[in-house]
């Protein structure tokens, strides 16, 4: 019976510090929050004449694809003018340097004043002067000629066509709103009790309500001040608790991401 009876206490000792036990165990953090895709507006760097949109909405672009062009024409007058602007530059320069080199010697055998002479040296100077403006003037036309071709800045999907040929557009004015596939990011918020089981560089695991994939990622950035969680994420707790704002990088993200999709981040075992 004493047996027995010994038995049953170092089994509910046991028990008890196995309750004990699993009971102060750190339960492993759980983030809420949403998919935060980079995005760019493209617009040209010059107003003009909107004459082509090359692609539509959820079409595919790569970096250096033609998105749109501007009518050129204008921009091609420019330029043939700053190239007839440079020719005539240059004979100036070449007439004066000619009038300076007889001047100089004229000066030498005192057959010319000394201001004749600077004069002379004076205008050498001013025509290569508007020689190097006129170069300059050229430099800036092929730019702006340049600028009439819209590239894609990014391996992306069109999101937005803004624009139809025809429209007249200012400069900076967006055409196309793209999303970058070159970076994919979910934005969470951590509690601060939470914040030393984390750090920058930890492994997570993102999982969405769409697909079954599981995403593999890291924190890349933590908030240094800490805010309120927006009415937009969804969390286990209060809304009114101060959290800090992470970015966790998705390393294997695809084209099943979408901007703001809710997604849950789990601390990777």
């Amino acid at each position: 019976m004493k047996k027995i009876l010994f038995a049953a206490i170092i089994a509910v000792a046991v028990f008890g510090v196995y309750t004990l036990t699993n009971s102060k165990k750190e339960q492993p953090v759980v983030l809420y929050g949403n998919i935060d895709i980079r995005q760019v507006n493209s617009a040209f760097r010059v107003a003009g004449r909107l004459e082509n949109m090359n692609f539509e909405e959820g079409d595919t672009v790569h970096k250096g694809d033609i998105l749109a062009t501007l009518d050129d024409e204008p921009y091609i007058n420019a330029q043939n003018q700053a190239k007839a602007k440079i020719e005539q530059a240059k004979a100036s320069f070449e007439n004066a340097k000619r009038i300076n080199t007889r001047k100089q010697a004229l000066c030498k055998t005192k057959n010319a004043s000394q201001q004749d002479c600077d004069n002379a040296q004076a205008n050498q100077e001013i025509a290569a002067a508007d020689l190097q403006y006129a170069k300059a003037s050229l430099d800036i036309a092929e730019t702006a000629l340049e600028d009439t071709i819209l590239k894609s800045p990014s391996d992306g999907i069109v999101l937005i066509r803004i624009s139809e040929p025809g429209t007249l557009l200012s400069a900076g004015v967006p055409v196309y709103t793209i999303s970058l596939n070159d970076k994919m990011w979910a934005r969470a918020y951590i509690k601060e009790t939470d914040l030393g089981k984390i750090q920058i560089g930890t492994k997570v695991k993102i999982y969405t309500d769409s697909t079954p994939k599981i995403y593999n990622g890291h924190i890349g950035f933590i908030s240094s001040t800490a805010e309120f969680t927006p009415k937009t994420i969804e969390t286990t707790s209060l809304r009114t608790d101060l959290v800090y704002r992470l970015r966790i990088v998705i390393d294997d993200a695809d084209n099943n991401l979408k901007q703001g999709m809710p997604v849950t981040v789990k601390m990777a075992e």
